[in-house]
């Protein structure tokens, strides 16, 4: 925690280093890939040029995106080539996985043309995309079957975009001219039928910009030469929490995102990051965090990486407007890649992999990572997690297959040491009462005492049978049966 004046905290966080191998590489404008093989002196000899700006309906699309000047700007074109995964979307787990991949170049040009309907190279794109591994538990998928698809900016979905700026007194009021000034210059950015919203936050939260369409409006609202709001605490969980109300009056058809920049710890808030998280979830909004300074980043990594964005950490003032831009024109042009994924309750690794043998000999590979681990960061007292144990007919003996679940389960208590929970067995109608009681019981018993041998302390567990006293659905079919049949694990304490 920094407790200096404001000049000294600025004079502390600009002398901050980054490390020796710090190279950002911002988005920066687009490039076609035929227009790339030329630029390498590679003969094309596939139609790559003619295809790769016409989509499978015949539509042309000639999008490059918006050309600047500045981080990257002294970085050769013909570098290597590098792909990076900055969204992975798991709501709908195990049906679909969704990823956002970004090809580019050393000068932070995105390549188009590598997958349908734009795709440009030889054969199959899959000759190109050839490798999908998700990993998880210490077990390593290979994906299949995936799909690929390039999305542009003049065809992807609206956005609603929410800013939520920390005009803190550690900001400093130069960093706070400097951070308005990239956030008028990102407004420009912004296409028809997008929405954007601005707030800042110190000891209060300003909604300066309500959600508006009407780029007028809130390139009129907002001035960045504005500092009325600066000074004071950080109300960061506030300030995101009026943002994600804002975002959720936007149209449905709109993607919602949440960009939150910070210096620093909140340390004003009436609010928790655990309601951030849950409220971001609720309303489906991606939150991308920008961490500046002496800005606490497990808090901003976990809602970043907990809502499927992204957390950037930077280290100089010359890099605000550039990471604002990198992660609008991340929304307008990306690789989509979808696939169903393994199942297993713990932390996955999505990594792809893509071949261009005509630009290198070297594979790119991206990676990305979500969790489906029983328990996670946000995982609060009275949640509960459901698990379908199977036990010998009328017995407390849990069968084989359904070690690996509670291995899962055992794992996750193992990160979070403090948390205790309690294992609740439930039973059909089938049967008296007394004896579904009994059963049940039973089975929680036998539950809670694999957790012990698998490592965790009983004191941590607690043992209940419900019977068939707490159906989930009617007791009227075989498929309604076996979901009551269950074990549930509530967290109590954490």
């Amino acid at each position: 925690m920094l407790c200096a004046c404001p000049q000294h905290v600025e004079k502390i966080i600009d002398e901050a280093l980054p490390p020796t191998d710090y190279r950002p590489v911002y988005l920066t404008s687009a490039v076609t890939f035929g227009a790339l093989l030329k630029e390498r002196g590679v003969t094309v000899g596939s139609g790559a040029e003619a295809r790769e700006g016409t989509s499978t309906n015949g539509n042309s699309s000639t999008s490059t995106g918006t050309g600047t000047t500045g981080a990257n700007a002294s970085t050769t074109k013909t570098g290597k080539l590098a792909l990076e995964i900055r969204n992975v979307d798991d709501r709908r787990y195990p049906e679909m996985i969704e990823l956002r991949a970004f090809v580019y170049d050393e000068a932070g040009r995105f390549v188009m043309g590598l997958a349908p309907p734009y795709f440009a190279g030889k054969g199959d794109y899959h000759d190109y995309w050839r490798i999908l591994v998700d990993s998880c538990a210490g077990t390593a998928t290979a994906i299949d079957r995936f799909n690929v698809t390039e999305v542009r900016e003049d065809r992807r979905e609206p956005l609603a975009i929410g800013y939520a700026l920390d005009h803190s007194s550690s900001m400093g009021e130069l960093r706070t001219r400097k951070l308005r000034d990239a956030i008028q210059r990102t407004l420009k950015l912004i296409r028809r039928g997008d929405r954007v919203s601005v707030l800042s936050f110190t000891t209060k939260v300003t909604m300066e910009v309500p959600l508006t369409g009407d780029s007028a409006t809130f390139r009129k609202k907002f001035r960045a030469d504005d500092l009325s709001t600066y000074g004071g605490g950080t109300a960061l969980y506030d300030g995101a929490l009026m943002a994600i109300r804002e975002l959720s009056s936007a149209p449905s058809s709109h993607r919602r995102s949440l960009i939150i920049f910070s210096d620093g710890a909140d340390n004003d808030s009436d609010s928790t990051l655990a309601a951030v998280h849950r409220a971001a979830k609720q309303e489906r909004i991606t939150i991308y965090t920008i961490a500046y300074g002496d800005a606490e980043e497990g808090p901003l990594s976990e809602l970043a990486t907990y809502t499927g964005g992204k957390l950037y950490r930077i280290y100089s003032t010359k890099e605000f407007p550039f990471v604002f831009a990198d992660i609008y024109r991340r929304m307008n042009n990306y690789y989509r890649i979808t696939y169903r994924a393994p199942a297993c309750r713990g932390m996955h690794t999505a990594s792809s992999t893509l071949t261009i043998l005509e630009l290198q000999k070297e594979p790119l590979t991206g990676f990305g990572v979500y969790d489906q681990s029983v328990f996670t960061p946000f995982t609060e007292v009275g949640d509960v997690a459901f698990a379908n144990i199977e036990f010998d007919y009328n017995l407390a003996t849990i069968r084989p297959e359904s070690m690996t679940w509670l291995n899962e389960v055992a794992s996750s208590m193992k990160k979070y040491p403090i948390m205790k929970i309690e294992v609740r067995g439930h039973t059909d109608d089938v049967g008296g009462d007394e004896y579904n009681i009994d059963l049940s019981q039973r089975r929680a018993r036998s539950v809670a005492d694999a957790l012990i041998v698998m490592g965790i302390d009983r004191t941590r567990l607690r043992v209940q049978g419900f019977g068939k006293t707490r159906p989930l659905v009617p007791n009227d079919s075989d498929a309604n049966r076996t979901r009551n049949r269950r074990t549930e694990f509530v967290i109590v304490e954490r």
